[in-house]
């Protein structure tokens, strides 16, 4: 279900038909535009936002996406970090910005990718925090979808199964269902239609963390140690998705068959079903391991146990000879006594 401006009301949506929609014109750019602005309107005026046509640069071939500078300028850091985007989800993508290029690399492939971006699309960007924007679609395919508008509006509750708003510019205006503490202030108005070509070198650009797509995997058997392990899944590294000390027991496990022990899933499967088995597979490896120590614990403590009884039955053996030798003594003189009791018994008295 999303929520169509052009028509005032909710209307359900294929996903799939987006990439049936037929070429775009200057019109439904302008459409897109204007309701990408309207959503841009009823963000918090605390916080900076920008609206970002995209060209077909920016969701194809290189994948990079050049932010207005005034913006960056105004809320941005001076070099390059990490910025994460956040969906109508609340997923989470981290990507590379270039501060001498105002651009984000790194990850934002991910992004485009896992949304089906395409030219002529417009996105909402709004800074939620610092590094962190909140990224809202608006489609300009036939159907006006709205990505994430929903999560933004806060509508009335109706008992009709279609949303019916009024027509009045100032009844219709979206109301925020966000509140968010921050001390920043909006920089509406800007939107950026083109960039320059001169930043290929950066395509290809990681961050150190978030999902991103890799075009080649290391075979296992050329990987040195653990900090060259990436955990590629169908061409997606998943890496952020996983706890770095679970990534190094995953690694263990790896290195002990010589091989990526998730090689042969199932391809297309979803990351978090992937990243579910992962875990798993590492879970059920610590408690096998877990129960051979416990085991192990046991034999040893047996082990001690045995040498302790040993060690007294030693002792006890010791005192038996003690025993035995003494009883020869007392024999010996037993016998040394007899001829001097049978002497004094014969004695005339």
């Amino acid at each position: 279900v999303n929520f169509d401006l052009s028509r005032n009301l909710i209307v359900s949506y294929d996903p799939k038909t987006a990439a049936l929609a037929q070429p775009l014109t200057s019109q439904s750019n302008s459409s897109a535009i204007e309701r990408a602005n309207e959503v841009q309107a009823s963000l918090p005026s605390e916080l900076p936002s920008f609206v970002k046509l995209m060209l077909p640069s920016d969701v194809a071939g290189c994948f990079w996406l050049g932010l207005p500078k005034k913006f960056c300028d105004a809320h941005l850091p001076k070099d390059d970090v990490t910025v994460v985007l956040v969906d109508k989800d609340d997923q989470k993508f981290n990507t590379k910005y270039l501060d001498r290029k105002t651009k984000l690399s790194g990850g934002w492939k991910a992004f485009s990718v896992a949304h089906n971006l395409l030219p002529g699309d417009v996105l909402v960007f709004s800074l939620i925090e610092q590094w962190k924007m909140k990224v809202y679609i608006v489609r300009a395919s036939s159907l006006n979808e709205i990505d994430g508008a929903l999560g933004l509006l806060n509508l009335a509750p109706c008992d009709m199964n279609v949303y019916q708003h009024q027509n009045n510019k100032d009844a219709s205006n979206l109301q925020t269902a966000e509140n968010m503490d921050i001390d920043l202030h909006q920089d509406n108005g800007l939107i950026m239609y083109d960039h320059s070509l001169d930043d290929t070198e950066y395509a290809d650009s990681q961050v150190s963390e978030g999902l991103r797509f890799t075009q080649s995997v290391i075979e296992f058997k050329d990987i040195k140690g653990v900090d060259d392990f990436s955990i590629v899944v169908d061409n997606l590294v998943i890496d952020s998705e996983i706890p770095k000390h679970f990534q190094i027991k995953y690694y263990d496990l790896c290195r002990g068959q010589n091989m990526y022990l998730h090689e042969n899933l199932l391809k297309g499967l979803n990351v978090k079903l992937a990243v579910g088995i992962i875990l798993e597979t590492i879970t059920i490896a610590d408690a096998i391991r877990a129960s051979w120590v416990s085991k192990k614990m046991e034999q040893t403590k047996a082990e001690e146990e045995m040498r302790v009884i040993k060690e007294k039955l030693c002792g006890v053996r010791e005192v038996i000879k003690n025993l035995n030798v003494e009883m020869e003594t007392l024999k010996l003189k037993g016998q040394n006594l007899k001829p001097v009791i049978h002497k004094e018994a014969n004695a005339p008295w």
